[in-house]
C-alpha cells in the first residue's frame, strides 16, 4: 500500500520559501549595502575575467595589486563564486549575483537542515529546527554586517554532510549517500576552508561512533565511510592541496591576531545587534547573541531530555549528546581559557576570530530539540518555536542603510587597472598574503614590462596575464615583468623555455634576456603538479556523480 504523504510534507518546498521571506526581504532593495566584505563584489568580476580566458580552475587573477595580479583562487574558497559567477553569466549584474548567492542560502540552508533533522525529529520539530538554524541572530550578521560569502554558502552545506553521514552509517544504505558524502565533502572544502576544519571533525565524530556504536557491520560501514571521505578530498583535491603546500610560498600573516577576538560569555546572551566589528574586549559593536528562542531551546531541550531519558532510544540518546557536545565545545572555544589551544593546533591561529565557532553553536542548538519529542505537547511547541523565532529574529536580517551602490562602484574602489583610483589607494587589501619575496605592496601601476635599459620597442599585451616582449639590446639584461612570481608561470624566448624567478622588491617576475633582438613571450598555464590534481579531481567528481545516481544498496 502507498504512504500518503504528510500535508507538511506535501507543502514543504512552498512552506520553507514562505517562511524564508523575512529572512531575504532586504535583499531584493536596488544595489548593495554596507558590509564588511564588499570585495567580493570585485572577487567575483576577477573571476568572470579568468573564466573569460578559460583559465579553469582559476587560479591567478589579473588586477589586484596594482595589476601584479594575485594567486587569489588559489587560496580562496572558489565555490561561492563559481555559484555567483553562473549567476552572472546568466544576465545578472555581480552586485545582483552576489545577492542572489545570499538569498539562495537560506531556503536551501532551511531544507536541507529539515531533511538531516527528520532522520531523528518528527516533521514539526525538524521544520522548527530548521527555522531555528536560518533565523539565529549570526546568520543576519553574515549576510548583513559581514556579508561573508563563503560562510553563507558553507551554512547551506555542512547539513548536507551531517545527513550523509548519518546514511552511511545505516545498515543497508543506498551507494548513492556514498556518492553524496563525497560531493558534500568536497563542497565544503571549496565552500569556506575554515568551516570545513572547523565542522569536518564533529562530522567524523558523528560517524565514527555511529559506526562503533550502532551498526553491526562495521567492516562494510568502515569502507563505504572511507571510500565517500576519501572521495570527497580527492574532488576537491585541486584546490586544497596546492591551497595547504603552496602557503609556504606566502608571507605568514593571519591580519588579525585571534587574542583580541574572544567573546565575552555574556554577549551570548544580550540580546545586542549591531553593524560594526570586532574588536579587543567586551566592546564590540557586531553581534554575538544566540537569540531568545535558542537559548530557550538549549535550556528546555537538555531537561526535558534529562527527564524523559530511559525513554530515548540509544541511537536518540547518542544524537542528543553529539548535539550538546559541539554546543559546549564552540562555547568553549570562544572563551578565552582556550587560548592554548588556539597557540598548539594546527592552522587554528588563520580562523582568526574565535567567535567564528558560533557557527556551531547555530548549527548544534536545534539538535536539542529532539528533548521536546516524547512529549506530548512536541508539535504544538514546534509551531511555538516557528513563530516566536521569526518574530523574535526577523528584524536582525535587514540592512543597515540603503547604499544603492552598484558594480562601479566596487570595481572603482577595489580594480586598480587601468588606473587605480584615489578610493583603491585608500584600501590596503588586507585578506591578501603576500608572496613570500615580496618586500614592499607597489604603491603605483606599472607598465606590464620593464627593465633599467632602454630597448624594449613593443610590448605586445595579448590577455590580462600574459603578453609578447619584443626587444633590441646590445647586452643581457633583467627583464621584469609585473606580475606576482608564482607556480604557473612560465617564460620562453624566440620559443624556447627559459627560467623565471622572483624579484626585489615586489616579487616581481624576472627573467634575463640576452643581447640581440628577441621575442620574450611570459604566459600564465597550469603548473604539470596542478594540472595532476585537476584530473584526479574530475575523476573523483565523475565518480561520486556516478555512485549518486546508481540505485544500489549496499
Amino acid at each position: 500500500m502507498k504512504k500518503t504523504k504528510s500535508v507538511l510534507s506535501k507543502y514543504l518546498i512552498p512552506l520553507i520559501l514562505l517562511l524564508s521571506v523575512p529572512a531575504i526581504r532586504y535583499l531584493f532593495v536596488y544595489g548593495f549595502f554596507g558590509v564588511s566584505d564588499d570585495l567580493h563584489v570585485a572577487w567575483l568580476y576577477e573571476m568572470d575575467r579568468v573564466i573569460k580566458l578559460l583559465q579553469f580552475p582559476p587560479r591567478f587573477v589579473p588586477d589586484l595589486s596594482f595589476g601584479f595580479g594575485y594567486p587569489l583562487f588559489n587560496f580562496v574558497y572558489p565555490l561561492p563564486f563559481y555559484i555567483g559567477e553562473v549567476i552572472h553569466l546568466l544576465g545578472f549584474s555581480l552586485v545582483d549575483s552576489i545577492k542572489i548567492v545570499f538569498g539562495l542560502s537560506i531556503p536551501l540552508s532551511m531544507y536541507f537542515m529539515y531533511k538531516f533533522l527528520k532522520e531523528f525529529l518528527s516533521e514539526e520539530l525538524s521544520l522548527a529546527g530548521s527555522v531555528l538554524y536560518v533565523y539565529a541572530p549570526y546568520r543576519a550578521v553574515e549576510i548583513f554586517v559581514r556579508g561573508t560569502i563563503g560562510e553563507i554558502v558553507a551554512f547551506t552545506i555542512i547539513p548536507i554532510v551531517a545527513l550523509a553521514f548519518v546514511n552511511l552509517s545505516k545498515e543497508k544504505p543506498s551507494v548513492k549517500w556514498v556518492g553524496a558524502a563525497a560531493l558534500s565533502v568536497a563542497a565544503l572544502v571549496l565552500s569556506h576552508n575554515i568551516m570545513a576544519y572547523m565542522f569536518m571533525p564533529f562530522a567524523l565524530l558523528l560517524l565514527i561512533s555511529r559506526i562503533i556504536f550502532i551498526i553491526k557491520n562495521k567492516k562494510a560501514a568502515i569502507i563505504r565511510s572511507l571510500i565517500g571521505v576519501f572521495l570527497g578530498l580527492a574532488a576537491s583535491i585541486y584546490f586544497w592541496l596546492p591551497a595547504i603546500y603552496e602557503s609556504r610560498l606566502m608571507h605568514y600573516d593571519t591580519v588579525f591576531n585571534f587574542y583580541d577576538h574572544f567573546p565575552a560569555l555574556k554577549q551570548f546572551i544580550i540580546p545586542y545587534f549591531g553593524y560594526g566589528a570586532s574588536v579587543p574586549g567586551p566592546y564590540d559593536t557586531m553581534s554575538f547573541y544566540f537569540g531568545l528562542t535558542g537559548i530557550l531551546t538549549a535550556i528546555f531541550g537538555l531537561i526535558l531530555f534529562a527527564l524523559k531519558f530511559k525513554k530515548f532510544s540509544f541511537e536518540e540518546k547518542m544524537f542528543f549528546i553529539w548535539g550538546e557536545v559541539i554546543l559546549l565545545v564552540s562555547i568553549f572555544m570562544m572563551n578565552f581559557r582556550s587560548a592554548f589551544l588556539w597557540r598548539n593546533l594546527p592552522l587554528l591561529p588563520y580562523f582568526q576570530f574565535p567567535w567564528r565557532f558560533l557557527a556551531m553553536v547555530v548549527f548544534s542548538i536545534p539538535i536539542l530539540l529532539l528533548g521536546f519529542s516524547k512529549y506530548k505537547f512536541g508539535k504544538i511547541a514546534s509551531y511555538i518555536i516557528i513563530a516566536l523565532t521569526i518574530a523574535l529574529n526577523f528584524n536582525y536580517f535587514k540592512i543597515s542603510e540603503y547604499l544603492g551602490r552598484g558594480d562601479a562602484y566596487y570595481l572603482n574602489r577595489y580594480i586598480p587597472v587601468p588606473v587605480a583610483s584615489e578610493e583603491y589607494k585608500k584600501t590596503s587589501e588586507e585578506y591578501l598574503r603576500l608572496p613570500k619575496d615580496t618586500e614592499a605592496r607597489p604603491q603605483s601601476n606599472f607598465p606590464r614590462a620593464y627593465a633599467d635599459v632602454s630597448g624594449i620597442y613593443r610590448i605586445e599585451e595579448i590577455n590580462t596575464l600574459d603578453a609578447a616582449v619584443s626587444t633590441d639590446y646590445k647586452e643581457d639584461f633583467i627583464l621584469n615583468y609585473s606580475k606576482y612570481y608564482f607556480p604557473g608561470w612560465f617564460a620562453k624566448i624566440d620559443g624556447k623555455s627559459v627560467g623565471i624567478a622572483s624579484g626585489k622588491p615586489y616579487g616581481q617576475i624576472v627573467l634575463q634576456v640576452p643581447a640581440g633582438q628577441h621575442t620574450v613571450e611570459v604566459y600564465y598555464r597550469e603548473s604539470l603538479m596542478r594540472q595532476v590534481l585537476d584530473i584526479v579531481s574530475l575523476i573523483g567528481v565523475g565518480a561520486a556523480v556516478f555512485l549518486i545516481l546508481k540505485k544500489k544498496k549496499i
